[in-house]
Parts: C-alpha cells; sequence; structure tokens
C-alpha cells in the first residue's frame, strides 16, 4: 500500500493565554507579513487560519495603528483565498462549546460566517482543535451551518484496542459528520523545515506510528502549534516528490481535501454519539467549568441581556415604526465574543487576561443596557395609559409562553396569573386562589411545602408526590490544591459544613403572594494550604454568607440565592442537595440539549491501553474518569415516577456523590495557578504562572433552586421550568399618558402542548427585512407546536443557523404549524408588515428590587502576600541560567514572567519581551521532546 502522507500547515491562535491581547494582537502583522511572502515565493503553499476571523480583525486593527493601507491586505487575504491557499472561517473565534449559551454558539458560526463570506469561501469543515470537551449537538450545529466534516481532539474516547483516526459523529437527532480525531495532536509534525535533516525521517515514523489507526491510505500531518507566527516552509521538500519513498507519498493538504481523501476510499467508520468528554486520551480540564466562576457568571448574565432582551426588544420598536440600529448589536455580538476563548472563559490565563474580560463585559453593557431602556421606554410610551394611575408597572416577558409568576414591585408583591406570552402585561392585583402561608418556619403554597431546619438546611414537602427531599442545601467546602485546569484534593483535608455554623433565621415577606426567609452566618474555614501543598493550614478565618430561600404562589419551585464573600484561599465551596432516589444517571442541560449520564464510572484500567496507542497520545490526562459534568442551567435525578431538578443561572458544574443521590452544584474554586503540579491529572497543562486573583477573593452571588415534580424529565417540564426561571420577567413603569397600543399584548405566541420546546432567540434577521425565531427540541419524541402572531406572517420559510432557506412555509392567517423531531433545533424565518404607532412623551424606568448585603465587616486575606512574590523572584533567580539552555527555557521564561507579574505588572514592555520569548521557548521545547522521543 503506498500511505499519502497529508501535511496541513496552520497556527493554532490563543488570543490570549499567557498574555493578554493587546500583546499578542502585534505579534499579527509580522505573522501575517511572513505568510504573505510564503505564498509569494511557494505558488503551491496553503495555510489554515484556525478557523477563526478574529485573528483578520484583530490584524486590520493593529494595521490601522501603524498607518498601513487596509485595502492592500485585504486584497491579499481576497488572493490568497480565492486561489484555495488560505482557508478562513467558519467561526469568529475559538470558544469553549460547554460554556457558552445556545444563541453564543450559534452567533459564534454566524459572524465568522458572515466575515469569512468577504473574503471568499469559509472553510467547510469544523475546527475544533483544543477546546475542551465537546457538546452532544456539535454535529448536529455544524451541519445546519452547512459545514461538512469535523476535525476534533479533546473529550474524544474510544476502545483502545480500537482506535481509528476517523469516524462518525452522531448527533441525538441523527445527524451524521464524517470527523477526523487528532489522536496525536494538532503538532505532531510542527517546524518540520526548522529541522530539514531529519524531516523525512520524522514524516516516516509518524506514519509508522499511525498506520495502524488510520481508515484509509491517508495519514494526517499537522504541521503547527500554538500562536506558530513563521509558517514553516516544507514546499521546497515536498516538491518533485522530494520527501517520498517506495511506499510513502507525502503532499501538502488542507482539511477539506484530507477529509474527501478519506472518504472517497468508502471506509467503515465508527459511530461515536452525542457528547465527547473523556479526558482518558488527552485532557478536558473538567476544572475549568468553576474556575473564575464570577467570569461564567458575568457572561451568563450578558448572555441573557442580549438574546433574551436587547434584541427581542429592539425588533418589537422596530416593528412598531422606530429605526434598528444593527451596528449596535454587531459590535455588541463581538465585544461578548471576544470574551469566549476556550482559554478566556474558562478562566484559565493569567490576571491580566481576565481583567480585560471585566473591561470588556463594562463596554458590552454600556451598549446593550443603553439598547435595552431605549427600547422599554419607547414601549411604555406607545402604551395607552390614560385610564391608569398616576405611575403603572407592566412586566415584560422574554418568552413566547403564557404562565403566572409573582413580582415584586416598591416593597409589594403581585401575583400575575396570565402573563401575556413574548409581550408586556399591566400588573394588577389577582386574587391568589392558593396563597402563601407561613407558620413559624414551614411555609406552604398547596403545591409545596417548605420547612426551615435550624441548621440552615430545609426540607420539600411536594403534594403531588407525596414526597419529602430532607437537608437540602448544605453549603460543603474543601480544600483546593489544583489549578485553574483543574480540582486536585490536598493529600489531607477536612470538610466544612454550613450546618456546623451559628444560624439566623428571619423570614423577610411574608404575604400570599410570596415568602422569604433570609438565613444569615458566618463559616470558619482555613485560610489556605501549606507551602507544600499536601494539607490545609491550621488557622481559620470567617467567611459570611447570607441566604435567602422564596416560595411563591403556585409555584413548585423553591429559589435560593446565595450572597459570599470569599475571604480565604485555595478552596471550593457546593451546595449539596441529597434526593434519596435509587438513580442510575442524571439528567443534565447542555446545549440545545438535555444529556443523559451515569452516576457512577468504573475507574481506568492503564493496563488495557496498547503500546502503539501510548506512543501516540501526547499531552496532559484526567488520572480518573471524569465525575465532574457540564449541567447547563439543570440537573435533574429521577427515578422514573418522581425526582428533584436541581436549577441554576450561569453555574455549569456539578457532580453527584454520596450514595449516588446527592446532587453537588459547584459554587466556586479557589485557586492560585495557572498550572501546577497536581493530583487529579497526569502531565503538563499550560504555563506555571502564579494568578492571585483566580483566588477570587470577592464577593459573589448565586442563584439556584430546587424542583420536584412527577415522572421522567421528558414530560418536558422540567426543560420548562428550568427556561422559565433563566428568563426572569422584566419590570418597568411608566407615568399617565396617551397611546395606541393596550395595556397588555402578546406579540409571538408558541403553543406547544407537550412543553419540551424551548426558544432561543426571537430577533431580527441578518438581511434586515424579517424575523428569526429558532427553537430545540429537547425531548426524545417529536413535538408539534403552533405559532401565533399579532400579524399575518410573509415569506414564511425554514431556514438553517446561517438564516439560509431550506424550505417555504405556508401560513394559515396569522398562525402556522412547526414540527420539532427529536432532539432537534429548527429555525424560522418570516416578515411582518411594520406598523408606525408614534411614541409619546412620557416617563419609563426599570424596576430593579435592591437586596443589599453588608459584609463590609468581615476582610479578605491580601491578595499577594510579600513572602509569595519573594518565592516567585527566587525561583526565577534560581531559573535564570536556564534561559540558554533549549530544554530548560520555557520553564525559566515562565518564572520570570510569573514573577513579574506577581509584582503588579511592573513594566509592561518586559511582560511583552517575555511573553514572545516564551511563546519560543515553549515551541522549541516541544519539538526538542518530540525529536528526542522519535529518535529513541
Amino acid at each position: 500500500m503506498t500511505w499519502n502522507a497529508q501535511i496541513i500547515s496552520h497556527t493554532h491562535w490563543d488570543r490570549e493565554w499567557y498574555l493578554n491581547s493587546k500583546y499578542t494582537n502585534e505579534w499579527l502583522v509580522p505573522f501575517f507579513d511572513q505568510l504573505f511572502e510564503m505564498f509569494e515565493k511557494e505558488e503551491d503553499y496553503q495555510f489554515v487560519l484556525d478557523g477563526q476571523m478574529a485573528m483578520v480583525d484583530d490584524y486590520f486593527e493593529e494595521l490601522k495603528k501603524m498607518g498601513r493601507p487596509l485595502f492592500k491586505y485585504r486584497n491579499k487575504i481576497k488572493k490568497y483565498v480565492s486561489q484555495g491557499r488560505l482557508f478562513i472561517g467558519p467561526y469568529y473565534l475559538q470558544p469553549d462549546w460547554q460554556l457558552l449559551s445556545e444563541e453564543s454558539l450559534v452567533r459564534n458560526l454566524l459572524v465568522g460566517y458572515n466575515k469569512a463570506t468577504e473574503y471568499g469561501n469559509p472553510m467547510r469543515v469544523g475546527w475544533l482543535l483544543d477546546n475542551f470537551g465537546q457538546i452532544s449537538q456539535t454535529a448536529q450545529i455544524h451541519a445546519k451551518a452547512g459545514l461538512e466534516g469535523l476535525y476534533a481532539w479533546r473529550g474524544v474516547e474510544m476502545d483502545p484496542n480500537n482506535v481509528k483516526s476517523e469516524f462518525i459523529w452522531e448527533a441525538p437527532d441523527g445527524t451524521r459528520l464524517p470527523s477526523v480525531y487528532l489522536l496525536n495532536s494538532y503538532r505532531n509534525v510542527m517546524r518540520l523545515a526548522e529541522y530539514s535533516d531529519i524531516m523525512q525521517k520524522r514524516i516516516f515514523d509518524e506514519v509508522e506510528k499511525l498506520k495502524d489507526f488510520t481508515t484509509s491510505s491517508n495519514i494526517l500531518m499537522m504541521n503547527g502549534y500554538d500562536q506558530e507566527m513563521v509558517p514553516d516552509d516544507i514546499q521546497p521538500y515536498i516538491k518533485n516528490g522530494g520527501l517520498d519513498s517506495e511506499n510513502i507519498k507525502v503532499t501538502q493538504s488542507n482539511p477539506e481535501r484530507f477529509l474527501q481523501s478519506v472518504l472517497d476510499e468508502s471506509p467503515e467508520l465508527a459511530t461515536l454519539k452525542g457528547a465527547l468528554y473523556s479526558g482518558r486520551f488527552i485532557s478536558v480540564f473538567p476544572g475549568v467549568m468553576s474556575a473564575r466562576m464570577y467570569l461564567k457568571l458575568q457572561n451568563d448574565r450578558s448572555e441573557k441581556a442580549i438574546a433574551k432582551y436587547a434584541e427581542p426588544l429592539a425588533l418589537l420598536d422596530w416593528l412598531h415604526g422606530s429605526d434598528y440600529d444593527s451596528s449596535v448589536f454587531e459590535k455588541a455580538w463581538e465585544l461578548l465574543l471576544k470574551n469566549h476563548p476556550h482559554d478566556s472563559i474558562c478562566g484559565v490565563s493569567i490576571d491580566d487576561v481576565h481583567s480585560d474580560m471585566e473591561e470588556r463585559t463594562r463596554d458590552f453593557h454600556f451598549l446593550v443596557d443603553h439598547q435595552i431602556r431605549k427600547s422599554i421606554l419607547n414601549l411604555a410610551n406607545r402604551i395607552d395609559t390614560s385610564n391608569l394611575a398616576e405611575t403603572n408597572y407592566f412586566v415584560y416577558n422574554p418568552g413566547p409562553f403564557s404562565g403566572s409568576s409573582t413580582v415584586s414591585v416598591d416593597g409589594e408583591d403581585y401575583f400575575i396569573k396570565d402573563i401575556k406570552p413574548f409581550g408586556y402585561t399591566l400588573v394588577e392585583k389577582n386574587e391568589v386562589v392558593n396563597p402563601v402561608v407561613v407558620d413559624g418556619k414551614r411555609i406552604s403554597n398547596g403545591k409545596v411545602s417548605v420547612t426551615i431546619n435550624d441548621n440552615g438546611t430545609f426540607d420539600v414537602y411536594h403534594e403531588a408526590t407525596e414526597t419529602t427531599y430532607e437537608g437540602l442545601g448544605v453549603l460543603e467546602e474543601a480544600g483546593d490544591a489544583g489549578d485553574e485546569y483543574n480540582y486536585s484534593y490536598p493529600d489531607k483535608d477536612r470538610l466544612y459544613y454550613s450546618t456546623d455554623s451559628d444560624i439566623q433565621v428571619t423570614v423577610t415577606s411574608a404575604t400570599d403572594e410570596r415568602a422569604v426567609v433570609e438565613l444569615s452566618y458566618v463559616m470558619n474555614v482555613p485560610v489556605g494550604i501549606t507551602e507544600d501543598r499536601k494539607e490545609r493550614r491550621t488557622e481559620l478565618k470567617a467567611m459570611p454568607v447570607r441566604t435567602r430561600i422564596t416560595v411563591d404562589a403556585d409555584s413548585e419551585v423553591v429559589k435560593v440565592k446565595t450572597d459570599i464573600r470569599n475571604t480565604v484561599k485555595d478552596h471550593i465551596v457546593r451546595a449539596l442537595f441529597p434526593t434519596n432516589l435509587k438513580v442510575s444517571h442524571a439528567y443534565a442541560g447542555s446545549a440545545f440539549d438535555v444529556v443523559e449520564r451515569p452516576v457512577h464510572i468504573d475507574d481506568y484500567d492503564e493496563s488495557m491501553i496498547p503500546e502503539n496507542v501510548r506512543k501516540v497520545i501526547v499531552g496532559a490526562r484526567e488520572s480518573k474518569p471524569n465525575t465532574i459534568f457540564n449541567g447547563r442551567e439543570m440537573v435533574d435525578l429521577n427515578d422514573g415516577e418522581k425526582g428533584l431538578a436541581v436549577l441554576s443561572k450561569g453555574l455549569p458544574e456539578y457532580t453527584v456523590y454520596k450514595d449516588r443521590s446527592t446532587v453537588a452544584l459547584t459554587l466556586f474554586r479557589s485557586v492560585a495557578w495557572v498550572a501546577y503540579d497536581i493530583n487529579t491529572r497526569i502531565g503538563d497543562a499550560g504555563p506555571e504562572i502564579f494568578t492571585p486573583e483566580a483566588q477570587c477573593l470577592r464577593e459573589m452571588t448565586f442563584e439556584y433552586a430546587v424542583y420536584p415534580h412527577e415522572k421522567h424529565y421528558d414530560t418536558g417540564r422540567v426543560i420548562r421550568v428550568a427556561d422559565t426561571y433563566n428568563n426572569d420577567l422584566m419590570v418597568f413603569a411608566t407615568d399617565r399618558h396617551d397611546g395606541h397600543l393596550p395595556t397588555s399584548q402578546s406579540f409571538i405566541e408558541v403553543h406547544d402542548e407537550a412543553d419540551v420546546l424551548r426558544v432561543t432567540s426571537i430577533k431580527r434577521s441578518q438581511n434586515g427585512e424579517g424575523i428569526i425565531l429558532r427553537v430545540y427540541n429537547a425531548s426524545e419524541s417529536s413535538a408539534a407546536a403552533i405559532v401565533s402572531l399579532y400579524g399575518q406572517p410573509r415569506n414564511l420559510k425554514k431556514v438553517n443557523l446561517l438564516e439560509q432557506e431550506i424550505e417555504q412555509l405556508e401560513a394559515n392567517g396569522n398562525v402556522f404549524d412547526i414540527s420539532v423531531g427529536a432532539k432537534a433545533i429548527e429555525t424560522y424565518y418570516f416578515e411582518l408588515d411594520r406598523k408606525n404607532v408614534s411614541v409619546q412623551k412620557g416617563y419609563a424606568d426599570i424596576v430593579e428590587e435592591e437586596e443589599p448585603c453588608d459584609f463590609s465587616s468581615y476582610d479578605y486575606l491580601s491578595l499577594i502576600e510579600p513572602h509569595e512574590i519573594e518565592k516567585e523572584e527566587l525561583r526565577a533567580e534560581a531559573l535564570k541560567e536556564g534561559l540558554d539552555n533549549p530544554m530548560l527555557r520555557r520553564t525559566a521564561l515562565e518564572a520570570q514572567l510569573s514573577a513579574i507579574l506577581a509584582k503588579d505588572r511592573y513594566h509592561e514592555k518586559r511582560v511583552r519581551e517575555l511573553g514572545y520569548q516564551l511563546n519560543e521557548a515553549r515551541v522549541y521545547r516541544r519539538v526538542y521532546d518530540y525529536i528526542k522521543d522519535t529518535l529513541k
């Protein structure tokens, strides 16, 4: 057989990681200069731009600063794309796919596609080189963005005795995409030309190692690495068969060609289904879901602000005659998406990077919050309130589903029993059929009864199933000797629980509509871990906590809001919810899905990994199977007849432990290093750089809830309740004035009797002429629904995620039917006649209830202790001689950079220089290790 060794030249561009983007972006100018020189020098040269268009945007921003003519370089990119030599898109950035909302994932593709088409055709495959685990709906999302295949590395696991480099990836709805498994990373032949004397031997050795795993005659050679700034000059060696042998043909290739070459041979490909989240062959770093939790919470609020409030409200404003400033939303989405690269949103970078993220979030909200208030003002001043009171309150419902709820306005509680879907409703006093009753520490509303225990936990009795869930809500605190990538236990630890605290219980609200109980206490916990990181320190410090438990009329959801001032370091805090249910699986939310996972996973048997597999799996690995998972908005345990769901807002991490029936929801982790040598991971994850702000010494607020229910989650109620819980009603006030709109109105309603559909987007279409409605069905059965509109739709059609037509549909008056298959994502486009409804001059404002919490009497530990700076300086000094040693240079530079950052970023130029050298050292160290291993 002749083996076709296809080399793909690329760079994996971490926009920010061990340096922030204001430094790394400067490297783009010399990178592109050298890339263009390579294209001109070698007419057959091909290169992949890491699947992300932000590199191009950032490049042009740098060119502007330098005063270079932008059109010249735009034309260069267009030229090489049109020649099929430069591969751009399909994304805007390389995000973490687990930690983002459905719409963030879609917009990353949509923005990336639109930007790429300005230069030519986007790359037609997904490029998942380094994201930390793969979500279940990856194949469907990519297919519905017009992509034809996937490349992935982390998370993939196969039978160790039957590992293959290609497979079929099947989404829960049945979508199947051919996929390439980068089983020995995206850098297996990095920098070939720089070591030209052993270039051919490296390629032949790779063929020898990989031929056992390929499904065809084609073998993938990945010629690139992180921040690769000098395109590898391999063409002179490839030309005229210069690297070929009797049974090996070497060519430079690209992702589309390689995948097609495999498929042309019609191999039998194994099928992998759903989420890929195993760290057995390469780490997926489960600790990233709880590192710097404040970033995840901020991002969750930002995603909701734009997709659930700003965009749909601006759409309503536009439909009633106002202008629509699409540039505001384009800028806002780009700002938000720039917080989503995997090293950024995962919280695994230096402190400067994450400070920049918070600044970016502030800029984002400056745009989005202004847009929300502008749209609310116009909406409010179009409503006819001339026959109402001097001040009137309304609720805006961001979802297209009707329902009931309790809201608080100016200290008074209101029960609203007929909330208009995707519209607004006048707040009025309604009779509560089953009022909330407070009897001492017991609260009931006819559906649930909640008992507050003296130790701060609460019990919930569910009327429908006659089941009591006891001891809910206890906080568990444990030591964390890990890093930003992974939680790790100290060798010696002691757990601390909120139940050991002196709890002060206060009923702060007791009306027919709502009861609120406040629990205040302090947990005295260790200040940190010892210098050797093996055990916790004996000194204790007070960490104050305030928790509010809310029970609303006509609701089975018991809401919890916990404020914590984290005063100490090196620990993890979880909220525990024992269910005492006999279960084998948990059901957890994910983007466009609910994923079923076993609650117990057997340990790996390392002896089962054959030697030929060991030779090709490179990089860090998790030492044990992952038991920490992503639970977007919900985690449910049920026995088929009854269950308890734990709902959350922006808290992505959960595990199930303690006799397999306790949901442990992680509130936050505190650590001090980007990467370190830890117990729970085999190998190196990143630079050993001190990051004191990752200790999260700040005040944080966590919102979560419990929902006892009947039957299996597939009835849809858990899905719908989690959605409603996560999309708050917005209360706004306005004065008395004339207007043309009624006091309550729905604009779009989805009648879904099965309660299994969720709506992720109602927005103006990209073409500026219509409306986009995006839904998905998280259940195992197909679902039918009726969409009712306030006007008659025109040009109704089903479209893909890029808003390209799939098929025309018919409406019946102002309604149309939709059918959404099991686990399917569907997007609909339609147009409505715009109305010119005048805006009256009046007052309007958004009403936000403040709940101040005074923790000012509890001080924090110092962010950086003098001995920590001294320690880093001594480490840097001790390793200084290694700067001249290729084997030690990377480690020495990391220590230098860490010492500088620990001294409060004292000199930006020096940080930048060290960062550049660190990148070079990282690459050379990897090459050295590779060559050393290859030549053994």
